[in-house]
């Protein structure tokens, strides 16, 4: 309990932090698919941002729980697709190739 009167100011240096951590994160994951997407030869790099700032959008709407759920699944050799936030989610990442002209991943030169 003698830590109880500093936890407010724990919890204002937390607030305090710099918040474009969760963007940078974010930010990084798309700029990798960017990058990989290209240097696969699936898309051009306008397209493969495209793709690639949706399906991570996408996929950052998955909650903590979602994550535990599936990987809970996957470690009972169950197939998490029934799930209906997992179906949501596989129709939402196709909606993210519509229009887009996606090629076949090469192995690079």
């Amino acid at each position: 309990m003698k830590f109880l009167p500093v936890l407010p100011l724990a919890l204002a240096a937390l607030f305090a932090m710099p918040q474009a951590n969760a963007v940078d994160i974010k930010q990084n994951n798309i700029n990798t698919c960017v990058n990989g997407a290209v240097k696969y030869k699936v898309a051009d790099k306008s397209t493969a941002t495209k793709l690639c700032d949706c399906t991570i959008g996408v996929r950052s709407n998955m909650t903590i729980g979602q994550m535990w759920e599936i990987e809970s699944y996957a470690q009972s050799k169950k197939d998490p697709s029934s799930l209906s936030y997992v179906k949501k989610m596989q129709k939402d990442l196709q909606q993210c190739t519509i229009g887009l002209d996606l090629k076949q991943p090469q192995k690079p030169a």
